[in-house]
């Protein structure tokens, strides 16, 4: 099976890549390889190359899982050019904020790292 995301960390910024059309638990299961292997100060998910079919309670889920696990202050970035997917990501991004985690979406990896990399 192949694998359906890539993660990296260059320039204090973790970078995830998604293929394909990511399922629910491969969503999770990048959470849980974040939070064991790299540093999560700095994240940006790039979902531009991605067919997102997930319902919005799979969204909601994917919001819900990933918040006891990064408790220190950190930004994520996340950023699809597709139109459903954008709005899946502001839907994400409505639920997953809390205390010093920020969460911004974009529609292209410049203005990603530039926010990630601002203050």
């Amino acid at each position: 099976m192949t694998k359906e995301y890539s993660i990296e960390n260059n320039n204090g910024i973790t970078k995830v890549i998604f293929y394909g059309q990511p399922t629910l638990n491969a969503i999770k299961a990048t959470i849980d390889e974040l939070y064991e292997k790299f540093p999560y100060e700095k994240r940006l998910w790039n979902l531009s190359n991605v067919t997102l079919s997930l319902s919005s309670e799979e969204i909601i889920a994917i919001a819900r899982y990933g918040k006891p696990k990064f408790t220190k202050p950190n930004k994520i970035a996340l950023f699809a050019n597709d139109d459903l997917a954008y709005g899946g990501l502001r839907q994400f991004a409505a639920h997953r904020e809390q205390g010093d985690s920020q969460v911004q979406i974009f529609r292209n990896e410049e203005e990603s790292v530039a926010w990630l990399n601002k203050g």
